[in-house]
């Protein structure tokens, strides 16, 4: 039976990024990356590929702060390969009053030129004459933007590679305590053991450590994102990533709203929908939009069904705040590529990252909710850190799997108004 120093069950975005940090910071060329699936196939594929520096939390701002200085290297080192660019994101409102960020962290931020409140309407429609007149507000986070997960990761793992990562295809089924580590039983029926165990494997980490002995306290959402042509060039092509930042409810004409209030199957449609509407223009003249809105966590599945339904909510819901997109409410274009995916998460929406157990070497990068592509290469590199013992940075207590028996992280956790969630 074949024995690594370091097992990683995961090859999403996670799990290359722990991967490359061992193997080319620290020089580990004993670990092996797991996966059933093709990298980067799975959750990672799902991602909005956007990146921003501004969380209302300054662990969360400092993780994805750090995240976006290893991009700008590996960007530099790939001469550009993943297409890094500062685009922006526009966080829009209808109501000039409303707290899109609590006040005083957006205060202490706009001094520092990182985000810029917006609130005069002539400068609004001048800078804006997409969004709709009603729009009173736009937060715009300047150090943020989008780049391409697929070809980031793939640049990553093959740097791994090259250091000396091996690469398993198989599905991890069971995985056991052993003399000295971990066993790892595939659903073909081979094994194989390890000194260090890390789980990465997304919405399917909470399964694995039960097994072990732990519970993540994650749950899974399922959450949705579809691309569509732009015809008719509604989505200027430099627009930011764009949030609606009120809830809403949906408009309906009279015949429309009779037809949805006499089906009990669509009824839900005429209650208010919560804020996070998001769209951003696509490469080749498209359209990528989505809405996390619901609230109901189940088990996560491995391929997820599409909702024939979703696009067209979605796109009613967008006319709110970019009202052009009224030309594709009956004539939605084709070809509609939908991407369902989970969003994992703790209550307080921060990573677990680190140590599940560290006297037997049991580590994890977990709950990377929505947020995962951006935040990825600053958790590969400090679930590295952990795992062979090095300085972590000052945030890394904020994302420790053990953190509800820290005081002083619990009082900042109760203290959160906004989790940032889209």
């Amino acid at each position: 039976m074949k024995r690594y120093g370091i097992a990683i069950c995961g090859a999403g975005i996670a799990g290359i990024a722990t991967a490359h940090y061992l193997a080319t910071r620290f020089g580990r060329d004993d670990v092996v990356l797991i996966d059933r699936a093709p990298p980067l196939s799975y959750t990672s594929s799902k991602s909005g590929e956007n990146f921003r520096d501004y969380w209302p939390q300054a662990c969360m701002a400092g993780l994805s702060a750090r995240s976006i200085e290893l991009m700008e290297v590996l960007a530099s080192e790939s001469g550009g390969a993943f297409g890094l660019h500062y685009s922006g994101y526009d966080f829009v409102s209808d109501s000039a009053g409303s707290e899109i960020f609590p006040s005083a962290h957006l205060r202490q931020h706009d001094q520092g030129g990182r985000v810029e409140q917006i609130l005069d309407p002539d400068l609004i429609r001048a800078r804006f004459p997409y969004l709709s007149a009603s729009i009173s507000q736009v937060v715009r986070i300047h150090r943020a933007g989008a780049f391409d997960v697929n070809a980031l990761g793939m640049f990553m793992l093959k740097r791994a590679r090259a250091a000396g990562v091996e690469r398993l295809t198989a599905h991890v089924s069971h995985v056991e305590r052993c003399r000295g580590g971990y066993r790892l039983l595939t659903e073909s029926g081979d094994a194989c053991e390890t000194d260090t165990l890390v789980l990465a494997t997304g919405p399917m980490n909470q399964g694995l450590a039960q097994q072990l002995g732990h519970d993540l306290g994650t749950r899974s959402y399922l959450q949705r994102k579809f691309v569509i042509p732009d015809p008719a060039g509604v989505i200027p092509r430099d627009m930011p990533f764009t949030i609606f930042a009120d809830p809403q409810h949906l408009a309906w004409g009279s015949a429309d709203r009779a037809l949805v209030e006499a089906d009990a199957d669509y009824r839900w449609l005429l209650e208010e929908f919560p804020p996070g509407l998001h769209v951003k223009p696509e490469p080749g003249r498209g359209i990528k939009l989505g809405w996390a809105w619901n609230r109901e966590a189940e088990e996560p599945r491995w391929q997820p069904a599409d909702d024939d339904d979703f696009p067209n909510i979605v796109l009613r819901g967008a006319c709110r705040f970019i009202p052009g997109l009224e030309a594709y409410l009956e004539n939605v274009p084709t070809p509609v590529v939908q991407f369902a995916g989970y969003y994992t998460r703790t209550p307080e929406n921060w990573p677990l990252i680190g140590p599940l157990d560290p006297e037997s070497r049991l580590f994890t990068m977990a709950a990377l909710s929505g947020f995962g592509t951006m935040v990825g290469c600053a958790g590969g590199e400090l679930l590295a850190r952990w795992i062979v013992g090095e300085d972590v940075p000052w945030y890394a207590a904020h994302f420790h799997p053990g953190r509800r028996s820290n005081p002083e992280i619990m009082s900042e956790i109760a203290a959160i108004e906004s989790d940032g969630q889209l």
